[in-house]
């Protein structure tokens, strides 16, 4: 196989992935035909395509990812399948489709209803974890055979992450900031639920959250709207031309966490959000904003791999670079109509849910390297809930343990895209003033990093752009300064 013609493959490849994953996630279809499509595009997971992507390490990442994904995709309809089929059963006999759950325990101020549901919720996954564990095994198998590597290992080589070495500066995170965490968390749980920190489970958490009481700060009818006027206002389109479509409609089986659907880069992307109601939702369109803007703005003249592939920790940095402006007191006033001691209360939660999620995912990371290098599963769950009930101060569930898991340990994109998002929110801050968000130069900066699609991994941008290199320094100091 030549590599023009893997790139050409890889391409029709991810645009029928990425429609497909639209409409099954938007809730457009009731079944998902993922290893229909991997079937039509078996060249992909050749020896042929292994060689032409030799010398190309995104290239051979995403070939062994399409090993994988073929070997799983059966396993992923499946799942599919079953999350648009399943229903919780209450007590009483009340029914609940099973992806209504999460949205109805955030949204449940009644602690023993939020409990009732996760119970009900917890006692219909012995199939989604059966499959998950299939998923994992043959996984493993497929990254030996292919590399004659542990997953660890071989994501390592693959990715080019040094995976030991974030969970060291994880570790160092999570150690650095457990008082902050601890003393910030026993007060909000005492204050908004009455509760201990011994006492709180993760639907606390999730209705803690929540903010509602902030809800009358961001209508739901204005979400969209509020994105074309900043992004406007920084010569940015949040439609693209056309090339983006917002999908915010209430729609039955779509999936409860928001997401983005590129299918054709970058002239087809789809946002695509579930309403939970208030700032949740805000920051949920605003983060798929960021990666739609991305893709849509990717150059067109970028081979296949840097418009679709690549260190996702880079897309992830630019959805949390708009996510984040939730965070700042220069938007919140200009946007929401948030001022005095509400726009303070304001911006110490949100601060917390910061704090919150990115100490949740280092613990997250170290538990998904230990679970890939032990030999077997038994034993999974337990780990699981010591290492994030410690790092979130709130008791999780042993049932969780296979489902809450990156594939690709997408965990460590996510906390290098922290750290990235971090520093550009700094240069951004430096360069244009803590209003850059509204600044019309801002914009030819925030869109030469677009145009690159990810052709510079988060280390390069890091250096070359802004100077600096990745850590969780920036972050740490801005969660201290608020909640400190």
């Amino acid at each position: 196989m030549r590599l023009e013609t893997l790139r050409e493959r890889g391409e029709a490849m991810s645009q029928a992935l990425g429609w497909e994953s639209y409409q099954a996630g938007a809730g457009l279809t009731a079944e998902s035909h993922y290893a229909r499509i991997f079937e039509s595009f078996a060249d992909l997971a050749s020896e042929d395509a292994w060689g032409a992507a030799e010398g190309h390490p995104t290239l051979m990442e995403w070939v062994a990812d399409s090993r994988v994904g073929r070997a799983v995709a059966p396993l992923d309809d499946r799942l599919h399948a079953w999350e648009n089929a399943a229903e919780l059963v209450l007590e009483g006999g009340e029914r609940l489709p099973f992806h209504r759950a999460a949205i109805a325990i955030a949204n449940e101020p009644r602690r023993e209803r939020r409990l009732a549901l996760d119970r009900a919720r917890r006692a219909v996954l012995a199939e989604p974890i059966a499959i998950r564990t299939d998923r994992l095994g043959r996984e493993r198998d497929l990254l030996d055979d292919l590399l004659g590597l542990d997953v660890v290992a071989a994501r390592e080589r693959l990715s080019g992450i040094d995976l030991a070495d974030l969970a060291a500066q994880c570790r160092g995170f999570l150690d650095r900031t457990r008082d902050l965490h601890r003393d910030t968390l026993a007060r909000r749980l005492r204050q908004e639920l009455q509760l201990t920190i011994g006492e709180a489970d993760r639907t606390d958490g999730s209705f803690m959250f929540r903010g509602a009481s902030f809800d009358e700060f961001f209508p739901g009818d204005q979400l969209a709207a509020t994105a074309i006027r900043q992004t406007a206002e920084m010569g940015l389109d949040a439609l693209a031309a056309g090339r983006i479509v917002h999908d915010t409609a209430d729609r039955e089986g779509k999936r409860a966490r928001a997401f983005c659907a590129p299918v054709r880069v970058p002239d087809e992307v789809y946002l695509v959000i579930r309403p939970h109601g208030g700032s949740v939702d805000y920051r949920a369109f605003f983060h798929e904003l960021g990666h739609a803007l991305h893709f849509a703005n990717a150059g067109r003249r970028l081979p296949f791999e840097h418009r679709w592939l690549g260190d996702n920790s880079v897309t992830e940095s630019y959805a949390m670079l708009f996510e984040h402006l939730l965070l700042t007191p220069a938007w919140l006033r200009r946007y929401t109509g948030l001022s005095g001691d509400r726009l303070g209360d304001f911006v110490r939660s949100q601060a917390f849910s910061l704090l919150a999620i990115v100490r949740r995912y280092a613990a997250k990371l170290i538990y998904e390297i230990e679970l890939h290098r032990a030999p077997s599963l038994a034993g999974a769950g337990s780990r699981y809930v010591e290492l994030l009930s410690d790092a979130t101060g709130l008791r999780y569930a042993e049932e969780d343990a296979l489902l809450d898991l990156d594939d690709g340990f997408y965990s460590a994109r996510y906390l290098r895209a922290w750290q990235l998002e971090s520093l550009l929110h700094t240069g951004l801050t430096e360069r244009y003033d803590s209003d850059w968000f509204r600044n019309p130069k801002a914009g030819p900066f925030v869109l030469d990093l677009l145009e690159r699609g990810q052709r510079d991994n988060a280390v390069a941008i890091a250096q070359s752009v802004l100077g600096s290199t990745l850590g969780f320094g920036a972050l740490e100091r801005w969660c201290g300064e608020v909640l400190g």
